[in-house]
């Protein structure tokens, strides 16, 4: 699976850590990739050109372009309203990847979302997304002893307008996160740093948390801050070393998460009935071989890649016998139904016949499309279904596990989506004779 590919116009130091964080530099494997974003120095001098540079890049590249990210030490030195971000020079490689990691992946959302909604209206459906206001107040939770590191963090927090709240327990804090809704949480490290990052590490295996922004404030001698990022930390900062950006940094994470939850809601309203179908909950096959279509025509627009995958149920090596076209009904619609929580939002899941699903993953080349093809066939094929059918030839009680057949390919050069749909096809057909 190909990292990202980062240009990077910012100096030997912003490419080092960058490749620190996991992204490939534009230049260093000497092969032709699409760039997915172009990170821009605007410290110093550099910052009053640097909008410049941005906007006659945008008008050179056209929808080629990427991301636009300002490689920034703090200075209000350059146009921030050119750019799509901005990346704190002095973070380190995790907080980065993390950072860079998640816009891109909104960046991905925000494309998908916009042109499943144009595919949609030619099926009935709405045309355009609904529209959420953001205006509302931030609200953090603090966690922590009280301390005056945290008095400090708070006011921080409240001169850019935040409502803060604060829990002296870890018992009182998930009280709060899972009684009322919050945009962000930071919690104070400085003397009891496992409880701190034990905290950290239960918010991320809760599926309501999980993507919730997540600043540890640690002393100056703490250990290891890589560790509070492994163990699911946000961002990381010296409590009383400059509060006033931290805050500023959680405010940007904070606005990351509302616009990942802002697009969620968009996919899940993405639906009409005559583009879905009907058993499953997934998209019909003439929504999905239309939307192919336009996914196929922005590939090549933006020279991103674009990868499908297909995978067909195997009724004879299924463990269990299901005789009745009933039967088969019930269990591909259970397993339709699963499928459909596999995938990632942007992801478009459609069944296209009897027993054929089929997945297109925007932005995401071969490589990726064979690794969630592979890891969706074990979820399904290790799970049990009860179709309830054929009573005679077992009991109600007795679960079908079914066995599938998948093929994946990635759009090629002047490809359209009905060739790739064929080549797939072949090579899920060509498996499955062997």
């Amino acid at each position: 699976m190909a990292k990202p590919h980062i240009l990077v116009l910012a100096g030997d130091d912003a490419s080092e850590v960058l490749s620190q964080a996991g992204f490939t530099i534009a230049g260093e494997d000497h092969q032709r990739r699409q760039t997915a974003a172009i990170v821009v120095d605007t410290r110093g001098d550099s910052g009053p050109k640097a909008g410049e540079l941005v906007r006659s890049l945008k008008a050179a590249l056209g929808p080629r372009a990427g991301l636009f990210m300002a490689w920034s030490n703090g200075e209000d030195n350059f146009d921030v309203s050119a750019f799509d971000g901005v990346l704190d020079a002095f973070a380190t490689p995790s907080v980065l990847a993390a950072r860079l990691g998640s816009s891109l992946r909104i960046a991905v959302m925000a494309d998908e979302a916009k042109m499943r909604f144009r595919t949609l209206a030619r099926f009935g459906g709405p045309a355009h997304p609904p529209i959420l206001s953001s205006a509302k107040v931030p609200r953090i939770l603090l966690f922590g002893q009280p301390d005056p590191d945290l008095l400090q963090f708070t006011t921080a927090l409240s001169q850019l307008g935040a409502e803060t709240v604060a829990a002296f327990t870890s018992f009182t804090a998930f009280d709060y996160l899972h009684e009322s809704e919050f945009d962000g949480v930071v919690i104070l490290a400085r003397d009891d740093r496992a409880t701190a990052l034990g905290f950290c590490a239960a918010m991320r295996r809760n599926a309501r948390m999980f993507h919730m922004p997540c600043l540890i404030l640690g002393s100056p001698d703490f250990d290891n801050p890589h560790e509070a990022i492994e163990r699911g930390a946000t961002d990381f900062a010296i409590a009383g070393d400059d509060d006033a950006a931290a805050a500023d940094r959680l405010f940007n994470f904070v606005e990351e998460k509302r616009s990942r939850d802002a697009l969620n809601l968009a996919f899940a309203a993405a639906r009409a009935p005559a583009a879905m179908e009907a058993t499953t909950g997934l998209y019909a096959p003439s929504f999905f071989l239309a939307h192919l279509e336009s996914l196929a025509h922005r590939a090549h627009e933006t020279d991103r890649p674009l990868s499908i995958a297909l995978a067909r149920l195997d009724t004879e090596a299924s463990l269990g016998v299901v005789h009745s076209r009933q039967g088969i009904e019930r269990l591909v619609s259970q397993s339709g139904a699963m499928l459909s929580r596999l995938v990632r939002a942007e992801d478009v899941a459609a069944r296209l016949d009897q027993t054929t699903f089929a997945v297109a993953f925007p932005s995401s080349d071969d490589d990726a499309a064979k690794i969630a093809a592979e890891r969706i066939a074990a979820v399904l094929e290790c799970t049990a279904f009860d179709v309830q059918a054929d009573h005679t030839n077992f009991s109600n009680d007795q679960p079908i596990q079914i066995k599938l057949a998948i093929a994946s390919a990635s759009l090629l050069p002047q490809e359209n989506a009905t060739g790739l749909l064929q080549r797939v096809t072949a090579e899920l057909e060509q498996g499955a004779a062997k």
